[in-house]
């Protein structure tokens, strides 16, 4: 198995590294770690990086729709939102536009911003954060 890329030692921020491809037999692992985020029943930030999409991973998306339709509701209690690192400014335009696709569909059940920098990421996260206070 490769290793599952979801870090939570700094806690209450996620980093979740997309891998290039998720293995048919990692994909329940890879959902595993994002239930047991949802788990801990606390707010956080989820703080994205690595590739857009892992390639050759059909299985792992149908878990992960399966996951995502079932978890909804909870995904929008916790998740306070969702960042995106790219540092290639072409590459965060295109991934804002469809970034906002989903957000004006609902899709996505959180806020979710597009950023340069892991810097900028966790200034974002913070924010989201302090609204809890």
């Amino acid at each position: 198995m490769s290793e599952v890329m979801i870090d939570t030692r700094a806690w209450p921020l996620v980093h979740y590294v997309m891998p290039e491809r998720v293995a048919d037999e990692d994909a329940p692992q890879h959902i595993a770690a994002l239930q047991a985020v949802l788990d801990r029943q606390q707010p956080f930030v989820l703080i994205f990086s690595g590739v857009e999409l892992p390639k050759d991973s059909a299985h792992f998306f149908r878990l992960y729709k399966k996951w995502g339709h079932e978890t909804r509701a909870a995904q929008q209690r916790y998740c306070r939102g969702a960042v995106r690192v790219e540092p290639d400014e072409a590459k965060r335009r295109s991934l804002w536009r469809k970034a906002l696709r989903y957000l004006t569909t609902r899709t996505i059940p959180y806020p979710y911003e597009v950023v340069a920098s892991g810097q900028q990421a966790e200034q974002q996260a913070q924010r989201w954060l302090q609204d809890l206070n």
